[in-house]
């Protein structure tokens, strides 16, 4: 339940006299409900269709004041009391428009705050404070229930009460460990994660997480070592939820001996060296005279980043809710060499700003539901490092020619159509459009378990690129399993900005396949994909395409 939306107000007898000297000069309307004739008058929100028909079908005066209530509610007005005094065969009616004196209930009391003195309370304005509130409720195990008191000498003062009950057995930490085959861009197939998470009681939820490869059993892609660890932290409060997180990651690649091509009066030392690596990082040589030596080639990567977000809502109800969010964000990203010095020395900062919509609306008894977001982000510290350094000799594409001066736009949009209790038909679509050659972890990537999962992490990657994925799911029971299976249709695509011939060409992937949930019990979780590729477009060589084609993706997930 969390916290519940307010009940309507009890309707109230009064007097005659009393309604007649709140009435004003207004004209009431006038209807019949089974010979009695109702005047009503006062802030009902209801047109005079809306009376007819409640009079129509109400069978006594009271069953008419009752769904005049309810009716109001619905409209999402709050805080509307009906007044009403029979008198012979007249019942007067008098809808009474509350406001918000008090609010009390100190677990969540900060966030209703702005409603108080509010003259027409609506559901929308308590929806946008119960939002985030919600979070505080959910994270600390209490639900929170409405009930009012009206000020005896003025009935228009109404204070909002919080009743509090403590949700039984309520755990505050989750402890989850992880292991499956989903890969990385980088290194390795396999891959164990555990993480800890532990709401606070004032809602703070602080969460740390580490993963590593176990490069020894396999598709390592030269990996050695890797290893990530990642401190989160956020708090909801009245103005919105505010969060900071930290991550280290590092990983090592032994490449052995390998061909080393100098290039002389054509590219550059650094994509002489990474003549083998241009999947990696991006880079291809033009021109000059070359010779090729063999040499061991080992890399090893350190990337640490920063990041302070925030997500405000600025409009709610029950059939939509529309956020505000930011981020803020520092990245530090290593890679070097050995002896053949620094590969990638990027540092800067970056900085998005976006919306969030999200709306739902019933469709023949089913709730359709979908949501667009935009964002733009920019990187706002400048050149440093290997970014901004190309040369006219250097190649098109490659760390060099990256900038932090950068801007893209990231859309995103979702579908939902339930098709059945239980089955719904899923479309998304996701973008990235930058006006220039990104730094590293700013990349278009896809690949893997829930991108084109017909293939590896970094089976494409770009400056600009976008995703769409289809699906049909279906949950059942099955040997006391809950059980979700759904077959989907993948199509992806990426390019890299302001780069000539096929370097800056899009390339394109499309796949289909399965994937199948399965709820196990006692904490217990896996999840199994499978797709085969259905065509793709724009590489130079398919052999290379064949190498990153993945079987299958398992991931078992127990949560404690």
């Amino acid at each position: 339940m969390a916290i519940d939306f307010p009940p309507a107000l009890p309707p109230q007898l009064t007097t005659v006299q009393y309604i007649e000297s709140v009435a004003g000069a207004g004209a009431p309307y006038t209807g019949m409900v089974n010979g009695y004739e109702l005047r009503v008058s006062g802030t009902h929100y209801l047109s005079n269709d809306e009376l007819d028909a409640i009079f129509k079908a109400a069978k006594t005066p009271s069953q008419a004041i009752f769904l005049m209530n309810s009716l109001v509610l619905r409209k999402g007005h709050l805080l509307v009391t009906m007044q009403y005094a029979p008198d012979s065969n007249v019942v007067y009616v008098h809808a009474l428009q509350g406001k918000v004196a008090d609010v009390q209930g100190g677990g969540v009391q900060e966030f209703f705050e702005e409603l108080r003195g509010d003259q027409d309370l609506t559901r929308a304005e308590f929806e946008r404070a119960r939002v985030m509130a919600n979070v505080k409720s959910l994270r600390t195990g209490i639900d929170y229930s409405i009930s009012y008191d009206a000020d005896t000498k003025n009935s228009e003062d109404i204070s909002l009460i919080f009743d509090e009950t403590p949700v039984e057995d309520h755990d505050a930490t989750d402890v989850f460990f992880q292991i499956g085959n989903q890969g990385s861009r980088y290194v390795g197939r396999y891959f164990g994660n555990a993480g800890i998470s532990h709401n606070f009681e004032n809602g703070t939820r602080a969460t740390f997480g580490y993963e590593t490869a176990f490069t020894d059993l396999g598709e390592s892609r030269n990996g050695e070592d890797y290893h990530r660890f990642q401190l989160a932290a956020d708090r909801a409060f009245s103005t919105g939820l505010y969060g900071i997180t930290a991550s280290h990651t590092e990983y090592s690649q032994n490449f052995g001996p390998v061909p080393i091509t100098t290039t002389t009066g054509g590219g550059t030392p650094l994509c002489d060296l990474l003549g083998p690596l241009g999947g990696l990082l991006g880079c291809s040589a033009t021109g000059g005279t070359t010779t090729t030596t063999t040499q061991n080639l080992s890399l090893d990567a350190d990337i640490n980043t920063i990041a302070l977000s925030g997500e405000q809502v600025l409009s709610a109800d029950l059939t939509h809710r529309f956020n505000l969010f930011e981020r803020i964000e520092y990245i530090d990203s290593q890679i070097d060499a050995g002896a053949f010095g620094s590969l990638q020395d990027e540092k800067y900062g970056t900085v998005e700003f976006g919306a969030k919509y999200f709306a739902a609306k019933l469709l023949n008894g089913k709730t359709f539901r979908w949501s667009a977001q935009l964002s733009l982000k920019a990187g706002v510290t400048g050149d440093s490092g290997t970014l901004g350094t190309a040369v006219a000799t250097a190649p098109e594409v490659g760390p060099a020619t990256r900038t932090a001066e950068f801007v893209t736009i990231l859309p995103r949009l979702s579908a939902k159509l339930p098709m059945s209790d239980t089955s719904e038909f899923n479309l998304n679509f996701l973008g990235q459009f930058a006006d220039e050659q990104l730094p590293q972890q700013q990349q278009w990537v896809l690949g893997g378990m829930s991108a084109l999962s017909a293939y590896l992490p970094g089976v494409m990657s770009g400056d600009s690129g976008y995703f769409i994925t289809a699906d049909f799911t279906h949950k059942f029971v099955a040997g006391g399993l809950d059980l979700s299976a759904a077959v989907f249709a993948e199509y992806g695509a990426a390019q890299f900005e302001n780069a000539s011939g096929a370097l800056g060409d899009e390339r394109s992937i499309a796949d289909m396949g399965v994937r199948v949930s399965a709820q196990m019990g006692w904490g217990v979780t896996v999840d199994a994909v499978a797709a085969r590729p259905l065509m793709d477009d724009g590489f130079a060589s398919s052999r290379e395409l064949d190498k990153l084609e993945a079987d299958f993706y398992l991931v078992l997930k127990k949560v404690f």
